[in-house]
C-alpha cells in the first residue's frame, strides 16, 4: 500500500476541508484562511494564530480546527492562497516569460511581505504554487534546453528576485525610520577623517551628480531592472555560448 501523504499535503491538494471529530461548524476553509492573510498582510506573519485568527471571525478557538489542524498547515494554505493568479506565459519566448515572472513575482512579495520568510522554508507545495513554477519551466522548457540548465536558470532567477525584494522589504537589513536602507556615509568623512586616497573609487562615486531623476524614480524598481536585464543577459550569453 502506498504511503499517505502527510494532512498538510491532502489540505493543500485535495481541495476538501480537513475532517475532524464532531458536528459539522458553521466556519468555511476559505474565510480562515483569507483572514489569516489580512492579519498577516497587516501585521506580519508573528501576528497569525489560532487563536487570533478565531477572535477576528467572532468564533471560538476550537472550531477552527474542525477545518485545519494545526497553525503550520494554516500557513501553508495562506501561502497557496496568495499565489492564486500565476501569470500567463505561454505567448511568450524564454526571456520575455522570465522578465514578466519576476515582475510580477516580485509585486506579489510587496503585497505580502510575509510570503518571503515562509518561501524559504522547507515545506510541502501547493497547487497554486506549482502553477507558478509550471509556468516559468514550461516557458524556458519550450526553447529545447535539458532540465538541468532550466532547473539551473529558473533557481538563479527565482533567487535573484527573492534577494533583491527581501532587501525592499525586510527591516531587519538596516532600514532605518528615514526608509534609508544600509550605513550612512557622506563624502566629507573620508575626505576629513578618511585620507581620501583610501578610497578614491569610493569617494568618486558618493561625490558624483546623480542625475536630474535622483529623488524622483524609483531606485528600488531601478535597482531590480538592471539586476534583472543582466541576468537575463548572462543566461542568454551562456545558451549562445
Amino acid at each position: 500500500m502506498a504511503e499517505q501523504p502527510p494532512r498538510v499535503a491532502r489540505l493543500l491538494w485535495d481541495g476538501n476541508q480537513w475532517s475532524g471529530r464532531g458536528p459539522r461548524p458553521a466556519l468555511s476553509l476559505e474565510r480562515i484562511v483569507a483572514e489569516a492573510i489580512v492579519i498577516a498582510d497587516e501585521e506580519g506573519i508573528g501576528a497569525v494564530s489560532m487563536q487570533r485568527v478565531a477572535r477576528q471571525l467572532g468564533a471560538a478557538t476550537m472550531s477552527l480546527y474542525r477545518y485545519v489542524p494545526s497553525k503550520d498547515e494554516l500557513v501553508a494554505l495562506m501561502f497557496d492562497t496568495t499565489m492564486s493568479d500565476p501569470p500567463d506565459l505561454s505567448r511568450h519566448g524564454w526571456r520575455a516569460a522570465l522578465e514578466q515572472w519576476s515582475r510580477e513575482s516580485r509585486q506579489l512579495y510587496l503585497r505580502h511581505p510575509w510570503m518571503l520568510a515562509i518561501g524559504a522554508n522547507n515545506r510541502w507545495m501547493g497547487p497554486n504554487e506549482a502553477a507558478w513554477g509550471e509556468a516559468a519551466i514550461g516557458a524556458v522548457t519550450a526553447a529545447g534546453l535539458p532540465p538541468d540548465t532550466v532547473a539551473d536558470i529558473i533557481f538563479s532567477v527565482n533567487a535573484f528576485v527573492g534577494g533583491i525584494v527581501r532587501l525592499e522589504i525586510d527591516p531587519t537589513l538596516g532600514r532605518d525610520q528615514t526608509g534609508h536602507v544600509g550605513p550612512a556615509l557622506d563624502p566629507a568623512m573620508i575626505e576629513n577623517y578618511g585620507r581620501p586616497e583610501r578610497f578614491p573609487a569610493l569617494l568618486a562615486m558618493l561625490s558624483a551628480d546623480p542625475g536630474d531623476d535622483y529623488g524622483t524614480r524609483d531606485l528600488a524598481a531601478s535597482v531590480f531592472e538592471f539586476g534583472l536585464g543582466k541576468l537575463l543577459d548572462g543566461i542568454a550569453a551562456h545558451l549562445d555560448s
